[in-house]
C-alpha cells in the first residue's frame, strides 16, 4: 500500500474531528455562556462544526477534496475558535481548542496545496476522483482521530460535565472533582 493510499481519507476523518470538537464547544459556550455574545460565538462554532463534518462526509464520499470550501471551512473554523478563546466561557479549556485548530489547520493545508495544485494543472493524490480510499487507511486514520478527539471532547464544558466524567486538572483547571 502506498504512503498515498494509507493517508488518502485523512482530510475527511480530521473535517470529522475538528467538527466534533467545534460542536462540543459550541454547545459550551451556548450552554454555559455568561451573556449573549458568548451564546451567539458558541451558536457560530457548533455551525461550524456541523458544516465541517459535512464536508468530510462530502469529501469522504466523492474521493476527491473541495479545496475551495474545504479552504473556507477551516478558516472560518479557526476564527470562531479564536473567538470563543477571547470572549468565551471562564471554565473553557485550551486543549480542545488547539486540537480543534491543528485538525482544521490540517484541513486547510490539504486544501490550499489541492488548490495551488489544480490551478497548475496538476492532480493532487489526495485530490483525484479516480483514486479509491484503503480501509487500513481509515482504520490507521481513526484510530489516530480517536486518540485526539476523545479527550478533547471530555475536555470540553459539555464532556466535563457528562454523568461519570472525570477529566484531568491538566485539561480543565479549576475545574477538577
Amino acid at each position: 500500500m502506498s504512503p498515498s493510499a494509507l493517508v488518502r481519507s485523512w482530510p475527511a476523518l480530521a473535517a470529522w474531528g475538528a467538527g466534533l470538537v467545534e460542536l462540543g464547544l459550541g454547545a459550551g459556550a451556548i450552554v454555559k455562556g455568561a451573556d449573549a455574545a458568548d451564546r451567539g460565538i458558541g451558536i457560530l462554532l457548533a455551525t461550524v462544526g456541523a458544516t465541517t463534518l459535512v464536508w468530510g462526509v462530502i469529501t469522504l464520499s466523492r474521493g476527491r477534496v473541495a479545496p475551495r470550501s474545504g479552504a473556507a471551512v477551516s478558516l472560518v473554523g479557526i476564527v470562531a475558535l479564536a473567538a470563543v478563546m477571547l470572549a468565551g466561557p471562564r471554565q473553557m479549556s485550551i486543549y480542545p481548542v488547539v486540537v480543534s485548530m491543528a485538525l482544521a489547520l490540517a484541513v486547510g493545508v490539504v486544501s490550499a496545496v489541492a488548490l495551488r495544485r489544480d490551478g497548475r494543472g496538476r492532480a493532487h493524490p489526495v485530490a483525484r476522483t479516480a483514486a479509491r480510499t484503503s480501509v487500513g487507511g481509515l482504520i490507521v486514520g481513526a484510530f489516530l482521530l480517536a486518540g485526539l478527539v476523545t479527550p478533547a471532547l471530555a475536555a470540553t464544558p459539555i464532556g466535563s460535565d457528562a454523568p461519570g466524567a472525570s477529566v484531568n486538572e491538566v485539561f480543565m483547571p479549576g475545574h477538577g472533582h
